[in-house]
């Protein structure tokens, strides 16, 4: 069972979770203008493997490009997959819907309902867990060339999420994540 879902990743830091001294105010520098990368994943629960696709802003032809690994997958397996997908738009647009009913020999889809928690969705733990730990702190140091900031956080981003996809890193980053929820 593979699990999907789209997301937004972004430059500048939303505050979640953060620790502070009582009574000192935490400060953290911006590099200026906002970076936002759309990433559409899906892993087999519980523990990968992990496909994504990314791209600057727009997740709408990422679910396409999600769905050429995922084909690729069925074949080297020889299995059908069952895909869980929420009632987004991402997931419902014309192109995506076609592109669903084109796989209906490899591919069978289970829908939720629109913008799924965590407990019906676990990819939601993934980008929750992500957002929280890893890119609220991505931030690389302020420069007088901001541009250089911003492919930074393009590449890092993508980086970190290829390095997800190899055996077992996964299942390192959800520990955690267990731990805090069993």
């Amino acid at each position: 069972m593979w699990y999907g879902d789209a997301v937004h990743f972004e430059l500048l830091p939303v505050a979640r979770h953060m620790w502070r001294m009582r009574g000192q105010r935490l400060l953290i520098a911006t590099p200026g203008s906002n970076v936002r990368i759309a990433v559409c994943g899906a892993y087999r629960w519980p523990a990968g493997p992990f496909l994504f696709a990314q791209r600057d802003k727009s997740v709408v032809t990422l679910f396409l490009e999600l769905l050429k690994q995922l084909r690729q997958r069925a074949r080297r397996t020889r299995r059908r997959l069952v895909l869980v997908l929420d009632n987004g738009s991402v997931f419902t647009s014309r192109a995506a819907l076609r592109a669903i009913q084109e796989a209906r020999d490899w591919l069978t889809v289970r829908w939720l309902p629109k913008y799924s928690s965590e407990q019906l969705n676990p990819i939601e733990n993934v980008w929750g867990h992500l957002k929280d730990d890893y890119f609220s702190r991505m931030l690389t140091p302020v420069h007088a060339d901001f541009q250089r900031t911003r492919e930074d956080f393009r590449s890092a981003v993508g980086s970190f999420l290829r390095s997800l996809q190899r055996s077992g890193a996964l299942r390192r980053v959800l520990r955690p994540l267990r731990a805090k929820h069993p």
